[in-house]
């Protein structure tokens, strides 16, 4: 036919394969509606569609134009925050004296891994950008039900258990409540753009992993599962009656639930909820890192201490303070900036984009990274409890790391395509 003929040469001028199905469909639509429309003023088909064709004009330069247009997109802007704030992770390494708890300097050997933990990292985020991310959603049930054996094993079959808590280990990989929650943050977008499900559904799926998270116990892990899912929920298309009543009916599992677990907790656990509330109280035990960040922050001024004070986990949970201490509030302020930066960045990227499956990812990814960045910032403040939480590509930690670049290559994957949807609507022409 001549307008696969015609096509097949616009194609051939672009080098996304993607796009070349994109811009095949759009203008073979386009082809079809005009060779109607001179259908109708008495052509024949083929007189018709060469008409259609000859307005399209010169295919070559439809095809150069549309590989300009639709070429996959790098946010480098993005990717430079980023980079920023790995570069700076490197100083509350430098800076923390590991002689205190290791009994030698370990600086050496953290680095080392450092640099390890940023090669995969990187990696991460390359593979996730040229992955095609809506190829997901089809595999949302799958990855749902991946994710809750990942939390039975979590529970039922620990390798080890760290101040009470669940861990699995897999080679340097740790594995608890909380590093499952990409996986369900993958399968609820896809829940909520599909829109299929009823709302005792959505109870049912949102309880589970809820219940074997709390299980672990992970507390955490659970208002951050429980927020990113809150957050999806009320930005997709469900009825504000389906909203208010699905809220609701959580809301009361949630209450519930608690009452069952608080009995259960131990007391050095109870013990950390009362430090925080009076740490002078606990000066000497679990008071102690609270008084010890506290009096760190105070001595720092805007432009560093004259001296460096111990703090416990300086250069994972309390990163952020070590370069405050290190360079002032100053630097604490340009590091918060950047961080702050990167969520208004990803979300300005999409904000375009209608209530889609890529939108809804990128809206749970950039919810599990403020909430990380949001607590930990506030736990050194004072204004929340201690928790082993790291700040967001500051911290050390290896799978920290590897889900926050997880949230960085679903964000760069929906960006390098964003031109590959029509008004805000992704059209399927496969």
């Amino acid at each position: 036919m001549q307008s696969e003929r015609f096509l097949s040469k616009v194609t051939a001028f672009i080098r996304s394969k993607e796009a070349q199905v994109h811009v095949y469909g759009e203008l073979k639509h386009h082809i079809e509606h005009s060779k109607n429309a001179w259908m109708k003023k008495g052509y024949t088909p083929e007189e018709a569609e060469r008409k259609a064709i000859e307005e399209m004009g010169s295919a070559s330069e439809i095809g150069k134009s549309m590989d300009k247009i639709h070429r996959p997109k790098i946010d480098w802007l993005l990717i430079s925050l980023v980079a920023i704030l790995l570069g700076a992770s490197f100083i509350p390494i430098l800076s923390f004296d590991s002689t205190i708890i290791f009994g030698v300097d370990m600086t050496d050997y953290f680095i080392r891994n450092k640099w390890l933990h940023l090669l995969f990292a990187v990696i991460l985020i390359a593979a996730l950008m040229y992955i095609d991310y809506r190829k997901l959603e089809r595999f949302s049930l799958a990855i749902y039900f991946g994710a809750l054996i990942l939390l039975m094993i979590l529970n039922y079959f620990p390798t080890t258990m760290v101040q009470g808590q669940s861990y699995l280990m897999v080679g340097p990989i740790q594995i608890q409540a909380w590093t499952v929650l990409p996986l369900l943050l993958i399968a609820w977008a896809g829940f909520f753009t599909q829109r299929k499900l009823k709302s005792w559904q959505l109870i049912v799926l949102f309880v589970l992993p809820l219940w074997f998270i709390l299980s672990a116990p992970s507390l955490i892990a659970a208002l951050i599962y429980a927020g990113v899912v809150t957050v999806l929920f009320f930005v997709s298309d469900y009825s504000a009656k389906t909203k208010l009543v699905t809220s609701l009916a959580v809301i009361g599992f949630i209450v519930s639930s608690m009452f069952l677990i608080i009995p259960r907790l131990h007391d050095y656990q109870l013990v950390r909820f009362y430090a925080f509330l009076d740490p002078s109280s606990y000066a000497t035990t679990e008071g102690y890192v609270y008084l010890a960040v506290k009096n760190a922050l105070n001595e720092a001024g805007w432009f560093g201490a004259e001296k460096i004070r111990y703090i416990p986990e300086g250069h994972t949970d309390f990163a952020l303070v070590l370069l405050i201490q290190e360079f002032g509030y100053i630097a604490g302020i340009v590091i918060v900036s950047v961080l702050f930066a990167i969520a208004i960045r990803i979300l300005w990227k999409v904000n375009r984009l209608t209530r889609s499956y890529g939108k809804m990812l990128v809206i749970g990814a950039v919810s599990f990274y403020c909430m990380q960045f949001g607590y930990s910032v506030a736990m050194i403040l004072g204004w929340l409890p201690i928790i082993g939480l790291s700040l967001p590509f500051i911290s050390y930690g290896f799978t920290p790391l590897l889900l926050n670049s997880f949230v960085i290559g679903i964000a760069l994957s929906v960006y390098r395509r964003k031109t590959l949807f029509r008004n805000g609507l992704q059209r399927d022409y496969s």
